[in-house]
């Protein structure tokens, strides 16, 4: 595990060194021709860019002829050989013909390394679609289908690279990185620790029982992109050998009536399409929001050396932001508890 006396953010200095200049003789060196248009996307964990260049030979899709999307993988972060499976999966998706956005290739391959900063890069086609901040009932089931035809191909082979979706990992690792940083106050840091600890005893158990296979790992409309032929998938940067409940509770992960309905009308369309019946009980959907809840505070903390994480979360070392962790932990406790099944 990476810790914080190497932090993921120290080595992020090359991406200052990603200038326009830089991006275009990457591209010149991929066999593309840059017009000279660099925009940079939004994206914090990694670098990503938009780069004109001279006109492509793509597949029949909704794709820009006359554009690529350049991502530069946060350095520290994954091995060359979590990338690699990443991208097999990705091209295997493909081949079934899901849509979703996988890396051009080139020579038969799809990651390469820039020398002079060492960056791990890849090239996607640029897919020309929207996204939906709220969906209908008929695009919840449409991608209710989507999702699980994405699982059952997964779930035909297994990651032996990418990192398992665990609680030890989600909640005792990440704890251990925040005690670590000194990020957490030390008014607070005793209470919060305590109550990720209880958190693990109550929910480690059931997510351990969980089958495991291929899944997205961060299944959110900001990850669906909506096009004339209809939603495509993007993003994989996160996939993991993991529960498929983690990517069936997410992109509606309200509890008010109108997140449950559409959640319903989701898991119906994926009922169509699934193999397996989806054990989304309304337990593993709060187990599983409090694994996210603690691991973004640990992502955010194994990267606050990178100036951007610092200036986007500014108040992240302050005593309000860490007060309302521990009430969302408290909450977390109080809903398990009410939820829990003996039988379960």
């Amino acid at each position: 595990m990476q810790t914080s006396q190497t932090p993921w953010g120290g080595p992020t200095q090359f991406f200052y060194s990603l200038t326009p200049e830089v991006i275009d003789q990457v591209m010149l060196g991929h066999g593309l021709r840059p017009l000279g248009r660099v925009l940079a996307l939004n994206s914090l964990e990694n670098r990503v860019y938009d780069v004109e260049v001279s006109r492509l030979q793509l597949p029949e899709g909704p794709f820009s002829p006359d554009s690529v999307v350049v991502k530069f993988y946060r350095p520290g972060r994954w091995s060359e050989a979590t990338l690699r499976e990443e991208h097999r999966f990705l091209r295997e998706l493909l081949e079934f013909e899901l849509p979703v956005v996988a890396p051009l290739e080139k020579n038969g391959e799809t990651l390469f390394r820039h020398t002079e900063s060492g960056l791990f890069y890849t090239v996607f086609p640029k897919v020309r679609g929207r996204l939906k901040d709220e969906l209908t009932g008929s695009e919840a089931q449409q991608i209710g289908r989507l999702i699980a035809r994405l699982h059952n191909i997964g779930a035909m082979d297994r990651f032996a690279a990418r990192p398992r979706l665990l609680a030890d990992a989600w909640l005792l690792g990440n704890l251990a990185e925040l005690e670590a940083s000194q990020l957490v106050p030390a008014s607070l840091v005793t209470h919060y620790a305590t109550l990720v600890r209880q958190l693990h005893g109550m929910v480690a158990p059931h997510l351990a029982a969980l089958p495991t296979q291929r899944i997205h790992g961060d299944f959110h409309r900001g990850n669906i992109l909506w096009t004339q032929e209809g939603p495509w998938i993007t993003d994989l940067d996160d996939c993991v050998q993991g529960p498929r409940e983690q990517d069936l509770w997410l992109l509606f992960s309200g509890r008010d009536e109108w997140s449950l309905e559409m959640r319903a009308k989701f898991l119906d369309g994926y009922h169509e399409m699934s193999r397996e019946r989806a054990a989304l009980t309304p337990f593993l959907v709060e187990a599983l929001r409090t694994l996210r809840l603690v691991h973004f505070n640990g992502w955010i903390a194994k990267r606050y050396a990178d100036p951007t994480f610092a200036r986007t979360f500014d108040a992240f070392g302050g005593q309000n932001h860490w007060e309302q962790q521990v009430l969302d932990l408290k909450e977390q406790v109080g809903l398990l508890q009410d939820l829990f099944d003996p039988g379960y």
